[in-house]
C-alpha cells in the first residue's frame, strides 16, 4: 500500500503542475518539473489552509484525487507521453528502496513528525516554539507531509517528501543531460547536469540523512543549471524567449527557501540576473507577474509561521523579533539559540561536551584548530577526495582533444564568484556539511570542470553513451548502498520491507513522539489555551476539528 501510494501521490503532483504551469505561463511537459512545480501547490494548498483546517483523512483524501483527475483529463496535452510516464516508473521504481526505511533521520522523531502529527489533527496552533525548539522555524516540508495522511496508511508517508523532490529532479536533470539542443549549443549544461545527477544519487543516498537540508541543496544545484543556462544563452547571443527558465529558477530558490531559512542567503542571487540585458529585461517582466506573487507567497508564508510560533520573523535573528506579544519568547533565549547552533558547526559541542566558553571560542578563527581536528579531519577531506575522484573519473572518460574554439572566460564568473561568497559565509559561520556545505563545496569543483570538459571535441552519440554508463553505475551504488542499509536494519531492527515497509518507531519511547500531540490535545479541549512556563499562551486559532 505504501508503495503504490508513492506512486499515486507523485501523479498527483504531476495533476497539480499542469494547473500551475498555465497560471504561470510555463511550458512543459517534462514529468520532473511538473513534478516539482506540483510540490510547490500542494505546499501553498497546505500553508493556505493549515490556520482553519486540520489535515486529517478527508480535507487530504480531496486533494489527492483532485490531482489525480486533473492529471488524467489533461493527459492528451502531454507530448511523448508515454517516454515521459516510463522514465517516471523506472526512477520511482528505484526509489521504492529509498522510502523503505525501518529509522529515519534522528531530527524526525525530534520535531520533523511531532510538528506534521499536529497539522493532521488540528488547525495550526500558536506559539508552538515554546514546545520545542525545532517548531520554531517550520520547513514546508511539514505543511507538505501533512497532506500525505491517507486512508490505510496513517502517519507512515510523512517521509516522502525528500523521495519526491529527489525523484523529480533525477528526471530533470536526466533529459537536460540528454538533451541534443542544449549540447550543440552549450554542452556545458550537460556536463554541469549530469555531475549533478551522479553527485545526489551517490552522496545522498540514504533516506535517514535528507530531512530538510538535503532537498533544499538538490533544489539549489538545479537553480544553479538553470541560471547557467540563462546566462550561457545570453553570452551566445540567443534571442529566444528565457522567460520560462527564469521563471523556474525563482522558483526552485523561493522553494528552498521555504524548506530552510539559510536558504535566505541565495536571494542576492537574483541581482546577477540585472548584469545581462536580456535577463534584466525579462527579470523586469516579472515583477507584478503571476510568477512573482506565487514566488513571493512561499517567503510571507515561511515567515508567517515562523512569526506565530516564536514571535521572530526570521529565528534566531534577535533583530527580527518582537518581544511584547503574549507567545513572545526571551530574546536572551533566541540569542543563546543563535550561538548554539554556530557553537555546534563550529565543533565546540557534540553529544559529549561543550566548550567552557562558547562566545569566545566561536569568535574570529578561534574554533579553526579544534575544527580540523574532529570535522575537517576525517569528515570533510573524505568528502572532498570524494570529489577529487569524481572529477578524474569524468577527466578520463571524457578526455578527447580539445577544441580550438577560444571559450570567453568570463561567462559564468558573477555565479562562481556568488557561490565563493556564500562559501566564505558558510566557512565563517556555520561550517557543517549539512548545513548547507556539500552543494557549494560540490558546485565549486564542478562549474569550473563542466566548463574544461565542454571545451573537448566530442560528439553527441559519444557523450551519450558515456552518460548512461555514468548514470547506470551512479544508480547502481545507490541500490547497493540502499540494499546493504535494509540488510542492516534487518540484522538490527528486524525490519522485513516484504513483511512490512512501514517505519518504525526507533530510539526512543512511542511516547516521546505524541507528546506534544497530547498535550494540546488536553489544553484544546478543556481552555482552548496551554500553559507553558507560567504563562497561558492562546494554542489554536479555531476550535478543535
Amino acid at each position: 500500500m505504501i508503495y503504490l501510494y508513492f506512486y499515486l501521490i507523485s501523479f498527483s503532483l504531476i495533476g497539480y503542475g499542469l494547473i500551475l504551469k498555465k497560471i504561470i505561463k510555463i511550458e512543459t511537459s517534462n514529468f520532473g518539473l511538473l513534478g516539482l512545480l506540483g510540490l510547490t501547490f500542494l505546499s501553498l494548498i497546505s500553508y493556505t489552509s493549515s490556520p482553519f483546517f486540520k489535515h486529517g483523512i478527508l480535507f487530504n483524501s480531496f486533494f489527492f484525487i483532485l490531482g489525480i483527475f486533473l492529471l488524467f483529463i489533461n493527459l492528451k496535452k502531454i507530448e511523448k507521453l508515454k517516454k515521459e510516464f516510463l522514465l517516471h516508473f523506472l526512477i520511482f521504481f528505484i526509489l521504492l528502496i529509498f522510502i523503505s526505511v525501518a529509522k529515519n533521520h534522528d531530527d524526525f522523531p525530534y520535531y520533523h513528525f511531532p510538528y506534521t502529527i499536529l497539522l493532521s489533527e488540528y488547525s495550526h496552533p500558536i506559539a508552538l516554539g515554546h514546545l520545542n525548539n525545532g517548531f520554531r522555524s517550520p520547513s514546508s516540508i511539514f505543511f507538505l507531509s501533512s497532506m500525505f495522511y491517507l486512508p490505510k496508511i496513517s502517519f507512515y508517508l510523512f517521509h516522502i517528501t525528500p523521495a519526491l523532490i529527489l525523484g523529480f529532479s533525477n528526471i530533470i536533470l536526466i533529459k537536460k543531460i540528454f538533451d541534443k539542443k542544449i549540447f550543440d549549443k552549450d554542452k556545458i549544461i550537460n556536463f554541469l547536469s549530469l555531475f549533478c545527477f551522479v553527485f545526489i544519487n551517490i552522496f545522498f543516498y540514504r533516506l535517514a540523512e535528507h530531512g530538510t537540508d538535503r532537498s533544499g541543496m538538490i533544489l539549489i544545484m538545479l537553480s544553479i543549471i538553470y541560471l547557467t543556462s540563462l546566462i550561457k544563452d545570453i553570452e551566445i547571443n540567443n534571442k529566444n524567449n528565457n522567460l520560462s527558465k527564469l521563471k523556474i529558477f525563482s522558483l526552485l530558490i523561493c522553494f528552498a527557501i521555504s524548506l530552510k531559512p539559510y536558504y535566505l542567503i541565495y536571494l542576492p542571487i537574483f541581482s546577477i540576473l540585472l548584469f545581462y540585458q536580456n535577463t534584466r529585461k525579462n527579470f523586469l517582466k516579472l515583477w507584478f507577474s503571476p510568477i512573482f506573487f506565487y514566488c513571493l507567497l512561499f517567503l510571507i508564508f515561511s515567515t508567517f509561521y515562523t512569526f506565530i510560533n516564536s514571535s521572530c520573523f526570521v529565528f534566531p535573528l534577535t533583530f527580527t523579533c518582537i518581544e511584547n506579544l503574549s507567545w513572545s519568547i526571551d530574546k536572551k533565549f533566541i540569542y543563546e539559540t543563535k550561538i548554539w547552533f554556530e557553537l555546534w558547526s563550529k565543533g565546540g559541542a557534540n553529544p559529549n561536551y561543550v566548550v567552557e566558553n562558547r562566545i569566545n571560542y566561536i569568535q574570529g578563527l578561534n574554533w579553526l584548530s579544534n575544527w580540523l581536528n574532529i570535522y575537517f579531519f576525517n569528515k570533510v577531506s573524505d568528502f572532498l577526495l570524494s570529489l577529487t575522484l569524481l572529477l578524474l573519473i569524468f577527466y578520463f572518460v571524457f578526455r578527447t582533444k580539445l577544441s580550438l574554439i577560444n571559450y570567453e572566460k568570463n561567462q559564468l564568473i558573477l555565479i562562481y564568484l556568488f557561490l565563493i561568497i556564500i562559501f566564505i559565509e558558510w566557512f565563517l559561520k556555520h561550517p557543517t556539511l549539512r548545513y548547507g556545505g556539500y552543494h557549494i563545496i560540490a558546485l565549486l569543483f564542478f562549474i569550473p570542470m563542466s566548463f574544461f570538459l565542454s571545451k573537448f571535441i566530442i560528439e553527441f552519440k559519444s557523450f551519450k553513451k558515456k552518460s548512461i554508463i555514468l548514470i547506470l553505475i551512479a544508480l547502481s551504488i545507490f541500490i547497493a548502498r540502499n540494499i546493504n542499509r535494509l540488510h542492516n536494519e534487518y540484522e538490527q531492527y528486524q525490519y522485513n520491507v516484504f513483511v512490512s515497509p512501514k517505519y518504525k518507531f526507533i530510539g526512543a519511547d512511542k511516547k516521546s513522539y505524541f507528546r506534544y500531540n497530547d498535550q494540546i490535545r488536553d489544553n484544546i479541549e478543556n481552555y482552548n489555551t496551554i500553559n507553558i512556563l507560567g504563562k497561558n499562551f492562546l494554542i489554536t486559532t479555531l476550535k478543535k476539528k
